[in-house]
């Protein structure tokens, strides 16, 4: 029973230092490459607990975030619900991907999910600066073997 709890207590915590780092005030100048953590988070917790964390979660995290951000209701629930669908269709195969094409594929899938809400953002109000969620996503690919490193000493020390 205690390891039940202690596993939600590690999941939400991951969840909201995700939720407050991506809510942290950057200059304008870093602002592009600030990394998708509630993306990294979302996806490291499907692949290492896809039966309790899945697409429910997932809207129910993208309309917290979009409450946060006060951006339009719905926006990151259609992204991060996209994103985990995709992941939870190769998360067997993914797992055992070498590190440097698991952060490929981590590219691949934050710049789907900021595609898919920058294009929103444009077909909603205004079009946000060209291709600068590209560097976002590299971003993200490259704080994923950090991420994965960190969540797992932490996944282990609350086990």
């Amino acid at each position: 029973m205690m390891t039940k709890s202690m596993n939600w207590f590690v999941v939400a915590l991951t969840f909201v230092a995700a939720m407050m780092l991506e809510l942290v005030a950057l200059p304008d100048m870093l602002s592009p490459f600030r990394p998708e953590w509630l993306v990294l988070t979302q996806i490291y917790w499907l692949l290492r607990r896809p039966d309790r964390v899945g697409i429910a979660s997932a809207f129910v995290i993208g309309i917290v975030m979009d409450v946060l951000t006060g951006s339009y209701f719905g926006v990151h629930s259609l992204a991060l619900c996209i994103v985990s669908y995709l992941v939870l269709g190769i998360h067997k195969r993914f797992r055992m991907f070498p590190m440097a094409k698991q952060a490929f594929v981590i590219f691949v899938l934050s710049g789907i999910q900021l595609l898919i809400v920058y294009a929103m953002r444009a077909a909603l109000s205004v079009a946000d600066n060209g291709f600068d969620y590209l560097w976002q996503a590299i971003i993200s690919a490259l704080v994923w073997p950090i991420l994965v490193i960190v969540y797992d000493r932490l996944a282990f020390t609350f086990r």
